[in-house]
């Protein structure tokens, strides 16, 4: 479940990362986190992860690329690691709302991508839960 609100930086000149801290009740996965990345000049390529533990023990358990091909895929795909070291799988989601490639992401597409993102790492969103547009 996630704690909080969604907080925005400036990465870099271009770059804004949105973070949300995540409870779980594994101790070993601690701290969690839901992150997005907008790359304003390509803002309708956000990249979603849910990134587990710190420091050197820090994964990313999943990993969602909207509009951002690399082969074999074309656009919009996830990818998932499971703890422990095992093989990176990657796989094209129906679960994801559709997102067009144009230079303005309407307001609450992010919104709506993250709660997609979220359901399917099985998190939710606590009541204290807030959101801001980057």
């Amino acid at each position: 479940m996630t704690v909080g609100r969604i907080t925005w930086t400036t990465r870099n000149h271009v770059t804004r990362e949105g973070l949300v801290r995540v409870d779980t009740s594994i101790p070993a996965l601690a701290p969690c986190r839901l992150r997005v990345l907008i790359n304003e000049l390509k803002p309708s390529e956000p990249a979603f992860q849910y990134l587990a533990g710190d420091g050197r023990l820090a994964f990313s358990a999943r990993r969602l690329c909207v509009n951002t091909p690399h082969r074999p895929f074309a656009g919009t795909h996830k990818h998932r690691v499971e703890p422990g070291g095992g093989e990176e799988a990657a796989y094209e989601p129906d679960d994801i709302p559709f997102v067009p490639l144009q230079p303005r992401v309407p307001p609450g597409t992010y919104r709506a991508l993250l709660e997609a993102f979220a359901a399917e790492c099985f998190i939710t969103f606590g009541t204290d839960f807030g959101w801001s547009e980057p």
